[in-house]
């Protein structure tokens, strides 16, 4: 990539100038496998921390998603400002129903199509167990939740309950 090429040439100018002319070669050779080139570089030379980060430099799926998250804002603000109410309406009842039919259609796929699917991918040793024990301690966390089915009345700042620490009413 650009970004370790500039790194691996920037290197080679503070340590050793007269394999500048090597770096494509160099590159090509350990094409796919930089680190294990950043580490024998700075090994050889004793410059140890000189490649940190380096994946980040450029990351162009970051830079990417930055942009995107960027213009889903602008767009979404110029959405508001300028669509009409009915618009508006629209978009947002379609967003609930696709909302509502991605979860009916996972739902179903889990239910229905799943079981069919699975002997023929193929489960993993011990798999089986383990699916029955996270099933069961899903449930149990469900029913602690849950409780006796009803939610309990907050009685924390109450004035009409007992005070404890004196034993009587506070009326």
């Amino acid at each position: 990539s650009a970004s370790i090429k500039k790194r691996v040439m920037s290197f080679y100018e503070k340590h050793d100038p007269d394999k500048i002319e090597e770096v494509p070669k160099i590159m090509a050779k350990y094409y796919g496998d930089y680190p294990k080139l950043l580490k024998r570089l700075e090994r050889k030379y004793q410059d140890y921390g000189y490649f940190l980060e380096w994946e980040q430099d450029e990351a162009p799926m970051t830079l990417a998603f930055e942009q995107l998250a960027e213009t889903r804002d602008y767009l979404g603000t110029q959405f508001q400002t300028y669509a009409p109410q009915p618009v508006k309406t629209a978009v947002r009842n379609v967003q609930y129903n696709v909302g509502k039919l991605k979860k009916k259609g996972r739902k179903i796929f889990k239910k229905k199509v799943w079981p069919l699917l699975e002997p023929i991918f193929g489960v993993p040793e011990g798999a089986a167990a383990q699916k029955r024990k996270d099933a069961k301690a899903a449930r149990d966390r469900k029913n602690k939740a849950s409780g006796t089915g009803r939610r309990r009345k907050n009685t924390e700042f109450r004035d009409d309950v007992e005070d404890e620490s004196t034993g009587h009413d506070e009326h």
